[in-house]
């Protein structure tokens, strides 16, 4: 039983991050289909490269992105527009009508995505890397790698310790 509930979360997990790509890599009205954002290493996606995420944020994320992104990580739709940093009230807003969310937020979204994908390379299970995001870290002085991802220089330094979990160095 255990095992099918697991299953169940990566599936679901699974399913938001298809629904969050195809939502970034969807064209805008009346446009061709933008060129490819991710990179490909092997069988799994390494992340954004700099000039899609360039080009993502030159057009805007849409502000149904927090959803299928709260699933993925594991999070409320609350917390994660306070990870955004946008209050709940104004997501909630910018949700019901449809709206593109602020460049401020939608790099975070980016930033959040790329943590996520880097966890889930790093660690055996998506769940596992869910775990790891969420859960207080002693060289992140007692924050969450999602915490400290608020600001990129935290996000910087949680990838540094994905780095070195991944490959055994020196943090």
């Amino acid at each position: 039983m255990k095992t099918q509930t697991i299953s169940a979360k990566s599936s679901s997990r699974s399913a938001a991050l298809a629904a969050l790509w195809a939502m970034l890599d969807a064209p805008e009205q009346g446009q061709s289909p933008p060129a490819p954002t991710r990179v490909m290493v092997g069988p799994r996606l390494a992340g954004l490269s700099s000039v899609g995420a360039c080009k993502l944020l030159r057009r805007g994320i849409s502000s149904q992105a927090i959803g299928p992104l709260g699933t993925y990580l594991g999070l409320g739709k609350a917390v994660v527009a306070e990870y955004l940093d946008l209050d709940r009230s104004t997501a909630n807003r910018r949700v019901a009508k449809g709206q593109l969310l602020p460049i401020h937020s939608a790099e975070s979204v980016l930033r959040l995505l790329e943590l996520g994908q880097m966890a889930a390379d790093t660690f055996e299970t998506d769940d596992e890397a869910s775990d790891w995001l969420r859960r207080t870290h002693p060289m992140l002085d007692g924050d969450s790698p999602l915490e400290s991802a608020k600001t990129s220089f935290g996000a910087q330094r949680v990838k540094d310790i994905l780095i070195a979990v991944r490959y055994g160095g020196v943090v």
